[in-house]
């Protein structure tokens, strides 16, 4: 008994002398990671300053913030007398960094992609782009995927590995402010009136363009003996416009129907 009380005394002590060097280690770590948070919101906000690209400054401070902690661990085992395992990790990294590359290689080719995508820049949020038939809006960008918006309102998410590897296909500026149409039937004999309530309805809407280049369009598609099909033709513009195509589409086409109803005009869809 008198054995067990001596070497609890001796733990003790050990250990009570020990604490400064766990406090050292501790603090050590919070300074790290208070560090390494400050200086890559600094550094990502210097970036986004230079360089305008949202994307590229949170890359830089991931990477700050990154190099930051990994360092700061390391002096934080070397504070603690880990002085060893610090050198394996360190020795151990190139090693790790082959396993984990070999086993995750779909998300680390992904990674590696949206790197080389982030410095060369051949495309940014808003543009219209086409890669292996998906064609679509860019909404968001990432390391790992592409966020798009296709024609039918839905939200595709491309692998930036699959946009480096196949022909990709930028369109032209004029050519992201999109076209949309569609089709209503009136009678004959109120044709001039529905064609000038239609033209004002969908160049009300905000997003809409009516520029003497990209007019809101109403023209004749065909007419028989008793009815006239008018084609609506507009674009987006996309400086103004935050939301669905699809469902702004629908909300035009349901102000536009009861617009014709309200003012008693006949019409088909």
């Amino acid at each position: 008994m008198h054995f067990i009380f001596d070497n609890f005394n001796d733990f003790f002590r050990n250990f009570t002398s020990y604490i400064p060097v766990i406090l050292a280690g501790v603090a050590c770590m919070i300074a790290t990671l208070f560090l390494a948070a400050f200086l890559s919101k600094l550094i990502s906000r210097y970036s986004l300053r230079r360089t305008k690209d949202p994307l590229i400054s949170n890359f830089i401070g991931k990477i700050i913030w990154a190099v930051i902690f990994i360092l700061g661990t390391v002096m934080a085992l070397g504070i603690l007398g880990l002085g060893t395992i610090s050198n394996k990790i360190l020795a151990g990294a190139g090693l790790t960094t082959f396993i984990v590359g070999f086993a995750l290689k779909d998300i680390g080719e992904n990674f590696l992609s949206g790197l080389i995508l982030a410095f060369s820049r051949p495309y940014r949020v808003g543009n219209l782009i086409e890669c292996e038939d998906v064609k679509g809006i860019v909404k968001d960008m990432t390391m790992r995927q592409t966020t798009v918006e296709a024609e039918n309102g839905k939200v595709i998410l491309i692998p930036n590995s699959m946009i480096l590897k196949n022909p990709l296909i930028k369109y032209a500026h004029d050519d992201n402010n999109l076209r949309q149409e569609f089709i209503v039937d009136v009678a004959i004999s109120q044709m001039h009136e529905a064609m000038g309530l239609i033209r004002e309805v969908v160049s009300s809407f905000t997003f809409v363009m009516n520029t003497d280049r990209k007019p809101v369009k109403v023209v004749i598609d065909s007419l028989n003996s008793d009815k006239v099909k008018l084609k609506v033709i507009f674009w987006y513009d996309l400086a103004a416009f935050k939301g669905s195509r699809s469902g702004s589409k629908t909300d035009i086409m349901m102000k536009v129907f009861e617009q014709l109803k309200e003012h008693g005009i006949s019409f088909s869809g």
